[in-house]
């Protein structure tokens, strides 16, 4: 098993995200302490303001930068989280599928979008793209509408875009690097993963999702020929490891 691909770019990007939300958290507390040490009066002569528009400008100063560091703290999360569920994959994914697979992680598409392509494993079938989700529970697909199942009542739509409707849209960036590369027929295809959930009823979703890990490797063995093919799977391997790395 090989393992090509970058380092995350939610492993390079989070910590950045990290002390900029504490940078501005910061600034939003400072200005909060210093609004509250003002005295009203003062402030109010200093601007020209009566005291009580004073003391709503000083108590809407620090809010700007509280929002921002708020948003980049919950955003550094969600990256770091993203980037150990992409790894956690990768090392399962490498160590259980069989000889003739080649996973790429952390995959850049060269459309130069932000967001990057969690996994690729490509296998003598091809090349599939796959999405990992960590949500818990029983999750059903209405239409490419992902919920997560309650005891009662309707069902909790998952946070963030559709699973399958993204790794659908990441599939087509992969097939035109592949078409760039020379590989246009090579077969791409999306996968969803939910590594800690229980399927339900998700016969209305456009792309193939499995529950668990193992059932992730059983998928994958499972769609690719009999028929070896380990030489284009090579260079399938080596374009986009080497458009990964670049």
């Amino acid at each position: 098993m090989n393992s090509l691909g970058s380092v995350s770019p939610e492993r390079r990007h989070w910590r950045r995200t990290l002390r900029a939300g504490l940078f501005w958290t910061a600034l939003g507390l400072g200005a909060a302490t210093i609004s509250y040490a003002c005295d009203a009066d003062l402030a109010a002569r200093s601007l020209g303001f009566d005291r009580t528009a004073s003391i709503l400008f000083f108590a809407l100063v620090p809010i700007p930068s509280l929002a921002l560091g708020v948003r980049g703290l919950a955003l550094a999360l969600r990256l770091r989280d993203a980037a150990r569920l992409a790894e956690g994959v990768r090392s399962y994914l490498a160590t259980h599928l069989p000889a003739g697979f080649v996973v790429v992680p952390h995959y850049r598409p060269l459309d130069g979008g932000d967001d990057e392509i969690p996994l690729l494993v490509i296998g003598p079938a091809g090349v599939t793209v796959v999405q990992p989700r960590a949500d818990e529970g029983v999750i059903r697909c209405s239409e490419d509408h992902w919920y997560r199942e309650r005891a009662y009542g309707v069902g909790r739509r998952l946070p963030g875009a559709s699973v399958s409707q993204l790794a659908r849209r990441n599939a087509s960036r992969v097939r035109r690097d592949l078409a760039t590369g020379g590989f246009a027929r090579t077969r791409v295809e999306p996968l969803v993963l939910f590594t800690a959930a229980r399927l339900g009823d998700v016969s209305s979703s456009t792309v193939p999702a499995v529950a668990g890990l193992e059932e992730a490797v059983a998928h994958l063995a499972r769609i690719s020929s009999s028929e070896s093919h380990s030489d284009r799977t090579r260079a399938v391997a080596s374009a986009l490891g080497g458009l990964a790395v670049a």
